[in-house]
């Protein structure tokens, strides 16, 4: 094979890996290493052409057409899941409208289409490469890329040679339209989900005043399981006149090893944990080996019961089995919290994800238990430990925290699903925030099959604004 047709057998794969990306899970690695190799074979067939002297209009034409190809592919799968303002779909519009004004402008006057490799041109696609994957933590990236294409757009070759005026006008019209896009205050993607939405539900409560959306409709609780579970043991350690202090042995070979789990980095073979420690892991890190062995440690299997400790059996073995879990839900009656029902373990959802909408709660109930635990958190040391650890939370920092405002606190619990094979996940946050004036407000948000952890920051956001 002749080695002047290698760039276009470059050009080619690239539109073979592009489409089959369109069979790939975008939260898998062969969805990104299929996405790497089309974006380095981008550049590779260019590059290859140029050294071995080989370039054609047809090969331009082919490796064009490739990444069209690449690109629409990418915007098929990406764009359902990506969160983007509407003033950057608006903006991407206007980069569109100009090259399809290229196009027309080189048919009329020259009888075929031309797709121009300028540097602008170039670099706009080698940025916008690099900022897709980025996009899922900030719109920042795309933004640069979206500028840089704009130029490009504006100053391909044959557009420029056919109307040196209307580059004039056009460049003045997309100021005009990028101006106006960023004079407005973006809308929040959440605007897009109907109101009467049955895909999240969500609560605010402030100053005894309840208001919400599907507040009180169940919703699966994953770690935010976690929290009441925390107050059981509160109540468990006073109970039993146990400190923070006191420690259980902890075989490392015993625990889930494929599962979110901090603490399984911290030993190898066996170690003392304190009860403080398995709660500020569970709580503030959502461990999910901490959570189970607080079940473990902490639970009533079958209602049956020690003396020593009510997880122990007569032969001293340690169980852990649904009534390890519905000891808590027991324990939320006792206040009146008919709405939390916790029947699984983190070991039990964890063998069967299924099982998962077991543990559940309304909104709105989550919310009266965090008012409940805002006004008994200096009860004991207990409760004021399980107040800290959820006020030094580490996870979902792009959920509630990133809608409240700048000078605020929050005391909250997350709470996040298995994935789906499309990439969604179940999404919850809740908890308690803290107003710079002194005032408070608790807030609950669940949401199923969410596409990202905006989606919880834009609900948020509405609920705060109201």
């Amino acid at each position: 094979m002749p080695m002047k047709h290698l760039p276009n057998i470059l050009s080619l794969l690239r539109i073979v890996g592009a489409v089959a990306l369109l069979l790939c899970d975008v939260v898998g690695t062969t969805f990104w290493a299929l996405y790497a190799l089309c974006g380095i074979s981008d550049i590779a067939d260019g590059w290859l052409a140029r050294k071995l002297k080989c370039v054609t209009k047809k090969g331009a034409l082919l490796d064009s057409m490739a990444d069209i190809c690449f690109v629409a592919c990418c915007a098929w799968k990406l764009l359902p899941i990506l969160e983007l303002p509407q003033w950057l779909w608006l903006w991407a519009g206007v980069i569109v409208a100009i090259k399809v004004v290229n196009q027309f402008s080189t048919l009329v006057m020259y009888g075929h289409c031309c797709f121009p490799h300028t540097t602008a041109n170039k670099w706009s696609g080698f940025l916008l490469f690099i900022a897709v994957p980025m996009t899922f933590w900030s719109i920042a990236p795309i933004t640069i890329v979206a500028s840089v294409a704009t130029f490009a757009a504006i100053h391909e070759n044959y557009f420029i040679r056919t109307r040196n005026n209307m580059r004039k006008i056009v460049t003045l019209v997309c100021a005009f339209v990028m101006t106006s896009c960023w004079a407005q205050e973006p809308i929040s993607d959440s605007t897009r989900l109907p109101i009467e939405s049955k895909s999240y539900g969500a609560c605010i409560m402030r100053n005894d005043s309840i208001v919400g959306i599907n507040e009180d409709k169940p919703f699966a609780m994953h770690s935010v399981m976690k929290f009441p579970q925390a107050l059981y043991v509160a109540d468990y350690l006073s109970r039993k006149g146990l400190d923070l202090d006191d420690t259980i042995v902890v075989d490392k070979a015993e625990l889930m090893q494929d599962t979110w789990s901090p603490m399984l980095k911290r030993f190898e073979g066996k170690t003392a944990f304190s009860f403080a420690e398995l709660l500020e892991l569970s709580l503030g890190q959502s461990d999910n080996n901490a959570s189970e062995l607080l079940f473990k440690f902490c639970g009533k299997p079958n209602g049956r019961s020690s003396e020593s400790h009510p997880s122990l059996l007569e032969d001293g073995r340690v169980v852990t089995d649904e009534g390890a879990a519905k000891a808590v839900e027991k324990y939320m009656r006792k206040f009146g919290f008919h709405d939390i029902h916790i029947r699984m373990t983190e070991e039990q959802t964890h063998k069967n994800p299924a099982k998962a909408i077991e543990n559940s709660s309304t909104p709105a109930e989550m919310v009266r238990l965090f008012e409940w635990c805002y006004h008994h958190k200096d009860d004991n040391q207990y409760l004021t430990f399980i107040w800290k650890s959820m006020a030094d939370c580490s996870t979902g920092l792009k959920r509630i925290p990133a809608a409240i405002p700048a000078d605020a606190r929050i005391v909250h619990k997350t709470g996040t699903g298995f994935p789906s094979p499309e990439g969604l996940q179940d999404m919850n946050d809740a908890g308690i925030i803290l107003m710079p004036d002194g005032s408070h407000v608790f807030i609950a948000v669940f949401a199923t099959h969410s596409p990202s952890e905006a989606v919880i920051a834009n609900i948020a956001r509405q609920l705060l604004e109201q």
